[in-house]
């Protein structure tokens, strides 16, 4: 088992709700590559684009995350997606520390907000990945 397993495995074992394996398997049917270095303890769902790596999600203990990186630009759609979401489920990327820093916002992952999660995959990331570059179904 690589390091990326070994972490999700982890994680996956941590969250009693299932909402982390849920979460995990529809990022990755939709062809969206992983990664979880041995020296991190975040998941990061990404696409390659001219050779460069785009994340377009992230998850770790307890939290469903939007890269910065990638979600700053498009903050209409992130905006869209999280306004989803109740406001006492979103866990504040302010002020930035430790990994929240990277985060344009972020999602606690559990019973109660999985099938959002689901569904901004499905509506919000999937289709802002496409329109990027991704070639992922």
């Amino acid at each position: 088992m690589g390091a990326k397993e070994e972490l999700l495995s982890k994680l996956t074992i941590r969250d009693k709700s299932g909402a982390t394996q849920r979460a995990h398997e529809m990022l990755i049917a939709h062809e969206l590559k992983w990664k979880g270095p041995s020296n991190s303890e975040t998941l990061l769902y990404f696409f390659k684009l001219d050779g460069k790596e785009i994340g377009v999600a992230a998850i770790r203990h307890g939290i469903f995350s939007f890269p910065a990186t990638f979600w700053r630009p498009r903050a209409s759609s992130l905006h869209q997606g999280l306004s989803k979401v109740a406001s006492y489920m979103q866990v504040d990327t302010q002020p930035a520390i430790s990994s929240s820093q990277y985060s344009a916002g972020q999602v606690r992952l559990a019973k109660a907000t999985i099938d959002t999660i689901e569904d901004i995959i499905r509506s919000i990331i999937i289709p802002e990945a496409k329109r990027a570059g991704a070639k992922i179904v």
